[in-house]
């Protein structure tokens, strides 16, 4: 089924070239010049159908241009335009598929307040207009949006009292590097250099100590200063990586409701 598919896609003539030909049979180039242009076998009962089938598409399109200009955008369509957008597809796309312009998507968009995705990939999203519940917290492995990178991004921490008070629940670990000796140009052991003290969590995970209590004191001092958690995400784009202490307000829902 997959090698039928792509020979169909193939085999498929552009729009151009249809309209080109018609034009060309209207300036009295042969039907087997048409047929040579189109990339087909000289078959003018096909070149007759394909032109037809061409024709009457055009006059569907358009008069589903004519009622997408009175289309009355209802909640359940602003609903699928502003959830198709945010999950990638495209303003002209989705205008296409609505017969609206392209202006009308765009202002939907700005109404359920959407960010609008930047052209350029190393451009931030449009985000002015948006006006979100910021008290809506997002859950481990959810899809969103991060404005500043132009990219979705996937929830891997979430910097809360929770994750605080997990952090909190554990034990000390001590663990010999280098035998301290009373010869040594050291008075007493020195942490990192004869000795680590590591922090082992109830998941199994540990940290070492010192990286811990900064890693703590950074996530609550975050939500001491802005009131709210935050997060650590991985940026899905070309060159994916991780980013920590991503501020709520930088994250949108891709799931519009």
């Amino acid at each position: 089924m997959a090698k039928a598919a792509t020979k169909a896609v193939k085999e498929e003539i552009p729009e151009s070239r249809i309209r080109n030909s018609i034009w060309y049979l209207k300036t009295g180039k042969t039907k087997k010049f048409v047929c040579e242009y189109l990339g087909i076998a000289y078959n003018t009962t096909r070149l007759a159908k394909i032109i037809e089938d061409f024709k009457a598409k055009e006059i569907r399109e358009k008069e589903l241009k004519e009622k997408g200009k009175n289309l009355e955008l209802t909640p359940i369509i602003k609903k699928d335009i502003a959830s198709s957008y945010i999950n990638g597809e495209a303003q002209t796309a989705i205008a296409a598929r609505y017969y609206i312009s392209p202006q009308r998507v765009k202002a939907v968009l700005l109404e359920l307040n959407v960010p609008i995705r930047a052209r350029s990939k190393n451009a931030a999203a449009k985000t002015e207009h948006i006006t979100q519940d910021l008290d809506a917290k997002f859950k481990l492995e959810d899809r969103v949006f991060y404005g500043p990178e132009n990219a979705f991004a996937i929830i891997k921490k979430v910097y809360d009292e929770e994750y605080a008070d997990k952090l909190r629940q554990g034990r000390q670990r001590w663990v010999e590097l280098v035998p301290w000796k009373e010869t040594s140009r050291h008075k007493e052991p020195v942490l990192d250099v004869h000795y680590q003290v590591y922090w082992e969590l109830e998941d199994g995970s540990s940290w070492k100590l010192q990286s811990l209590k900064a890693h703590l004191q950074r996530v609550e001092n975050l939500i001491a200063e802005t009131g709210r958690e935050t997060y650590e995400v991985w940026i899905d784009t070309e060159h994916a990586f991780y980013k920590s202490f991503v501020p709520r307000s930088d994250l949108f829902p891709v799931i519009y409701k």
